[in-house]
């Protein structure tokens, strides 16, 4: 074979794994054991929610995360169990504070792996 074929092949193969990875990057599964969060914000007024909390593997875990829309999806967390947080005025967990809350999130629901906790 050729040096031209055998680079030709060879990156050939490098862009099909590449893509590969690519294709299944940010898929995320909880396996049945936890719930990504939609926080809707009933009230119009927050730009941001700490959330803390338990993930799949049982560990504890907090995150901050601005909220641009009535409904904001927080992909790539997975949550169970109880869970507490506090909206913000302010993004980026700033300002006065909108109000402190509490979930329980199922392990597991039928139709979905969205669960939505508001204010």
């Amino acid at each position: 074979m050729s040096i031209r074929k055998t680079a030709a092949t060879t990156v050939g193969a490098l862009a099909l794994a590449f893509a590969g990875v690519l294709g299944t990057a940010g898929q995320s599964s909880a396996a049945g054991n936890g719930q990504q969060i939609v926080f809707a914000d009933t009230r119009g007024d927050t730009y941001s929610v700490y959330l803390v909390g338990t993930n799949q593997n049982g560990e504890r875990a907090d995150i901050c995360f601005n909220t641009p829309n009535r409904n904001t999806y927080v992909g790539g967390w997975w949550w169970k169990g109880r869970v507490s947080y506090i909206g913000w005025a302010g993004a980026n967990c700033t300002g006065a504070s909108r109000g402190s809350y509490s979930a329980t999130i199922p392990t597991s629901q039928s139709d979905t792996d969205w669960y939505t906790i508001s204010n």
